[in-house]
């Protein structure tokens, strides 16, 4: 499935969802669970093929449609947790018993989404760790421009909004207060500028002990984030990506998600969002983040909380670009 219609896929699904919900209708609400439910058929029919499937038909796929998974049974693995998770969650009473641990509603067709779609989220990762992990990734990574990641930013944005009901279940106003944005006023400047220090702080705290305890997996990595963002190299480009990213990310995550899950699930969801080269000191310090932020969020807004996450980005990407002046050629 090509990441275009996953994409699109997913907006039909939400925009489904809160046209559902407008018609507060029993039927179409056990409808729509049913739908849920068929959705992760080709999914787990996915899961048993990589996993019966001989090598030789393997490779054949491969060769005709570029497909490579280095460890297909893995995958394969993966692919069938990720349809019983979206199966499971598709049947109301498994989410009513996730009612004692999250403020969602069982009978939401928007939380069963959001529920099924944040373990697809996992699911992905673990997919792409069973698949070589560091080492596959740092022969495959390819450079990506700062407008090819502001438009995933973008996407981040669109769900967020869509996802709320905008001009479905709510109005414009409706949506920005659900989302948590409200004016930015200087005191809120001035409680960005301490949580930023304090953020940058904490992520050269998380990097040097990383460096300290396995240097070598330190340098791959690095290595990999350097060949990925090797051609953003502007001021301009960096700024780009650091608003770009605290908006896209903060509506996500802190305005759509945070009031479904909570703040401890949400920032689960949004340090794994983070865990391209696998499990390492710094995803816990993303977790940290991820929990000030949605403390900026519960206290101030989501405005304040982009504008955190956004200042923080821009200062990591300009010592980003200063090292390279250091940095032989």
């Amino acid at each position: 499935m090509s990441l275009s219609f996953g994409i699109l896929l997913i907006v039909l699904l939400i925009s489904a969802a809160n046209y559902v919900t407008v018609t507060g209708n029993e039927r179409f609400f056990q409808f729509f669970d049913l739908v849920l439910l068929v959705i992760n058929l080709p999914l787990f029919l996915m899961g048993i093929f990589y996993l019966t499937a001989p090598p030789e038909v393997l490779n054949q796929l491969t060769a005709v449609g570029g497909l490579v998974l280095p460890e297909p049974k893995q995958a394969g693995v993966v692919m069938l947790g990720m349809a019983l998770w979206g199966a499971v969650m598709s049947l109301r009473p498994f989410r009513a018993g996730l009612m004692r641990f999250l403020p969602l509603q069982a009978n939401s067709p928007i939380h069963a989404l959001a529920i099924i779609l944040s373990g697809y989220l996992v699911g992905n990762v673990l997919l792409t760790l069973t698949q070589g992990g560091l080492v596959e990734l740092a022969e495959t990574a390819v450079s990506a421009s700062a407008l090819e990641l502001t438009l995933q930013q973008l996407i981040f944005t669109l769900i967020a909004i869509l996802g709320v009901g905008f001009y479905i279940r709510r109005s414009p106003t409706a949506t920005w207060q659900r989302l948590g944005l409200k004016p930015i006023r200087l005191q809120h400047i001035a409680i960005s500028m301490r949580w930023i220090i304090l953020l940058v702080i904490l992520q050269a705290s998380g990097g040097a002990l990383w460096a300290a305890l396995n240097p070598q997996q330190f340098d791959l990595v690095d290595g990999i984030s350097s060949t990925l963002f090797g051609d953003i190299d502007t001021v301009g480009e960096w700024l780009l990506l650091a608003v770009a990213s605290g908006v896209g990310e903060e509506l996500l995550f802190r305005g759509a998600l945070q009031p479904v899950f909570g703040i401890w699930v949400t920032s689960l969801l949004f340090a794994v969002a983070h865990v391209q080269y696998g499990i390492t000191p710094v995803t816990f310090v993303v977790f940290l983040i991820g929990l000030a932020l949605g403390y900026l969020r519960q206290q101030y807004s989501t405005s304040t909380a982009i504008l955190v996450h956004a200042g923080y980005n821009f200062v990591l990407g300009l010592f980003s670009l200063i090292a390279t002046q250091f940095t032989p050629q």
